[in-house]
């Protein structure tokens, strides 16, 4: 991600760097409080990339917010994958949406239902433990459960109640792949 900010996840004592190349290289692990709670069936290197590549992104577009900046990262087992949904980036993955408890099943506009989640909150000089505020963005990031089972997810994720950069709520969608044993980064979309 050209231009990325140094981040650093003060609780891990993980830092992230923009590379020469403009892509991220990453030092450390997981942050502790994330890894705390996965299960077995959970990658911990999946969240480790999917993690730290949202982070960045966030960090990237709140870097000039006003108002406080943070990101909610979450795990949900229960998508709308049943009804053979799909997001057809790069081959297909499995639809990163959820189900809207107000009707009488999926809807596209419901948002994962998230089992745990953390809070971090960005300060300039990189992601820390923190609530949210009165006045902030807050990125939701929703990444599915269970992914040991495969070699590909989707993490949906929401700017609430607006992105840093917008005067509305921006859905972004990142797909990662397992190749070679490594998870990368292979798809992204702006809804």
């Amino acid at each position: 991600m050209p231009g990325t900010a140094s981040l650093l996840l003060r609780a891990a004592g993980e830092v992230v760097h923009p590379s020469e190349e403009g892509g991220m290289r990453r030092t450390g692990m997981l942050d502790p409080v994330m890894a705390a709670q996965l299960t077995n069936d959970d990658d911990p290197a999946l969240w480790d990339v999917a993690a730290n590549t949202i982070l960045a992104d966030a960090a990237l577009t709140g870097r000039e917010a006003k108002d406080d900046v943070f990101v909610q990262i979450g795990s949900c087992r229960h998508w709308i994958r049943p009804h053979q949904s799909r997001w057809i980036a790069d081959g297909g993955f499995a639809a990163p949406f959820g189900y809207d408890k107000t009707t009488t099943g999926y809807s596209f506009r419901a948002l994962p239902n998230l089992e745990w989640s953390v809070f971090f909150k960005w300060t300039r000089s990189g992601w820390e433990p923190g609530r949210t505020g009165a006045r902030c963005h807050l990125r939701r990031i929703a990444i599915p459960a269970r992914t040991t089972r495969h070699l590909q997810a989707a993490v949906h994720t929401i700017w609430t109640p607006r992105s840093p950069s917008s005067k509305e709520k921006v859905v972004q969608l990142f797909g990662f792949r397992k190749k070679e044993g490594v998870w990368q980064l292979t798809a992204t979309q702006i809804l």
